[in-house]
């Protein structure tokens, strides 16, 4: 059979918000409250049905990437929507719900929960498309240079000013959203109520050029709170602490060790902190979670838009064997803004 120009796959890409992002997969779910109702009806067929309103989630899956293409990774996504929840003026639907970050050893992915309001207004559907736009900035030969996927030895990261390899590690900001319907006022005196399409007049927000219609089942999403926790898990090595020497050394006498106390002079030099009374303990040493920036050969703050200065190390679980020592931890941030 011939070939027809709808062609899936790699001819496609996807657009947020109206901005184009590179996407492993990405999913957009649109559900209304629907039950059936029985009440002293003389049959126990469903003739009743009770509905509620609509809501919708977009979940996408995304690489991290460093090269020409770096502004269209999920990293950029979930930036950009961060930025957005932290601004109400710019917030544009659909909004962060969560940004989970996971970096290993065999790369680094970004996976997104994204809310809106389900509405199917075509002057909204730009929020979520499916387009057949190639993406220029992977062009090899554009001003970014090639593409390619970042990878562990494209990470630098401290957690509370510890100084291990990091193995693997997981950042998670959350976005407490919230679905609220109210009772929409008539549009006007002379309103007679809800046409039997279900569409009622356009009704314009104040202060702004948006509208919403009279009876509309669509909610109004509000966000609550903002969270930024992670883990990961990290080798203890031994650490160099006198001039040229080396570790091979440490049989002559000379001073290193472990770099990690075991719970000695807690919480200033402990493996976790840990609170006193009537003070609020924190990670003297900033939270580093870098990524490289090919186009200048500097390293880039994984999240621009937030000050992760201070932290909490909340879980510290050590693991030793005859091959490696590691450790699992868990914090959580303070987030600041500057």
């Amino acid at each position: 059979m011939p070939l027809n120009n709808n062609l899936y796959g790699v001819y496609k890409s996807l657009l947020i918000s109206g901005s184009q992002y590179v996407a492993e997969s990405a999913n957009r779910n649109r559900s209304m409250q629907v039950e059936a109702k029985n009440f002293i009806q003389g049959t126990p067929l469903s003739r009743i049905l009770d509905i509620g309103g609509v809501s919708e989630s977009i979940t996408v899956k995304a690489p991290i990437l460093v090269g020409g293409a770096a502004s269209k990774d999920g990293r950029a996504l979930a930036n950009t929507k961060i930025a957005e929840i932290l601004s109400p003026t710019t917030a544009t639907l659909p909004i962060l719900e969560s940004a989970n970050f996971q970096v290993s050893e065999s790369g680094a992915t970004v996976d997104l929960t994204l809310k809106s309001d389900g509405s199917a207004d075509s002057t909204l559907a730009n929020y979520f498309q499916v387009t057949n736009l190639p993406i220029n900035e992977l062009n090899p030969l554009s001003a970014g240079g090639p593409t390619r996927v970042a990878r562990f030895y494209d990470f630098r990261v401290s957690i509370g000013g510890r100084t291990f390899f990091i193995m693997e590690a997981n950042l998670k900001v959350q976005s407490k959203t919230q679905e609220t319907f109210f009772l929409i006022p008539k549009a006007a005196a002379t309103d007679d109520g809800m046409p039997s399409d279900g569409q009622g007049e356009l009704i314009q927000v104040p202060g702004t050029n948006k509208t919403y219609r009279f009876g509309a089942q669509f909610p109004f999403l509000g966000i609550t709170g903002v969270e930024i926790s992670g883990s990961g898990k990290a080798a203890v090595l031994l650490e160099d602490r006198g001039g040229d020497y080396y570790f091979s050394q440490y049989g002559a006498g000379i001073d290193e060790s472990v770099n990690l106390s075991y719970g000695t002079n807690e919480p200033t030099a402990g493996d976790l902190t840990l609170q006193t009374p009537g003070a609020a303990v924190a990670e003297n040493v900033p939270f580093i979670f870098e990524i490289y920036n090919a186009s200048n050969n500097t390293w880039t703050n994984l999240l621009p838009s937030v000050n992760l200065s201070k932290s909490v190390v909340t879980k510290s679980a050590f693991n030793v064997t005859n091959q490696l020592l590691t450790v699992d931890f868990d914090f959580y941030c303070w987030i600041a803004t500057s």
